[in-house]
Order: C-alpha cells, then structure tokens, then sequence
C-alpha cells in the first residue's frame, strides 16, 4: 500500500515535470499535470495540498544537488571529484526537460524561500564541501574556481557548442579549474 502512494506521488511529480518544463510554473495548470499523470486534478491536490507544494518539490528536483551529494559520498578528491560532478551534471540537463527546469527554478528564488535556501545550500555549502575535497580546504579562492566551474557547466549545458564534446570540454573545465587555483594568489 505504502509502495503504491510513493509510486503515484513520484508518478504526479514525473507529470508535473514535464508539464512545468513546459509551460514554466506559473502559467502550468493542474488540470494537465493530472493529465499528463493519468490522474484525476482531485488526486493530484491528495498528493500535494497546493500547486506551490508541487512546484517547490519538482523545483529542488531540477538543482544539482543530488549530484554533488552523490560525488561527495563516492570517497573521490580532487580533480576525479570534479570530473565526477562534471559527468553528472552533463548527464542530467541533457534532458531538455531538467534543463528547462533549471532555469524556470532559477527565477523562483525570489519568491519561495524553500527554493532560495536550496539555491544558497548549493552554492555556499556544498561548494566549500567540494572545495576541501579537491583542494583540500575551503578557501575563498577555491570557492571562486568552483563557482567558476559550475558556471562553465552552466554555460556547456545551455548553450552546447559545436566544437567540443561533452569529455573533451569536461577535461578542459577540470584542468583549467585546478590550473587556475594553483595559479591565482588569494587576495
């Protein structure tokens, strides 16, 4: 039974993605979400007492966050950290859905503050937990070559060149982040 409930929640959360990705959160109606699931919009308020609790749920969904939490617990430093980051983040927003995604939920940090601290989470401690692992202590210049990175992945994901693979810019992000930490004197 309980099994069920968490495969029709995950079900409606699928839809919502989708949906959202499409329409973006604001202008989504529950009705197609419900749609879209195979499901009656009256389920869909079962499972999520309001539209914001089904955009805030599908927005933490779009961080990378999952990503970052996977590569941190591998046990890898250093560069293989990055390169581990790099991949899946590579991996997931190759989805055009989860690409759109991101960037709808980019707009909502002003407006849910559930989505601001997820978006200050990512980008405060989970990039000093990945500064001590590949540099070996968190430091603001190590916090600035990988706020750097991720804004290449960014950059990669939205906009995919024509003249670089996904390994091959990859390669080139991690050297160049390493590189340029060991380069750059803290001011």
């Amino acid at each position: 039974m309980i099994k069920n409930k968490e495969l029709m929640r995950e079900r409606i959360i699928l839809a919502a993605m989708k949906v959202f990705s499409r329409y973006g959160f604001f202008k989504a109606p529950i009705h197609l979400i419900a749609k879209e699931a195979g499901v009656s919009k009256g389920l869909v308020f079962w499972y999520f007492r309001s539209k914001r609790e089904l955009i805030i749920e599908v927005a933490k969904r779009s961080l990378p966050l999952e990503i970052i939490d996977s590569c941190l617990e591998s046990g890898l430093s250093g560069e293989k950290i990055l390169e581990c980051i790099g991949k899946g983040y590579m991996k997931k927003y190759r989805d055009p859905v989860q690409r759109n995604l991101l960037l709808h939920t980019m707009a909502l940090e002003s407006l849910y503050e559930e989505i601001a601290k997820e978006i200050n989470s990512l980008c405060e401690e989970k990039i000093s937990k990945v500064a001590e692992k590949v540099f070996g202590r968190s430091s603001i210049k190590g916090k600035v070559a990988l706020r750097a990175f991720f804004g290449g992945l960014m950059c990669y994901v939205l906009r995919k060149p024509k003249d670089v693979n996904e390994e091959v810019f990859i390669k080139n992000l991690v050297n160049i982040t390493i590189a340029g930490f060991k380069n750059v004197r803290e001011s």
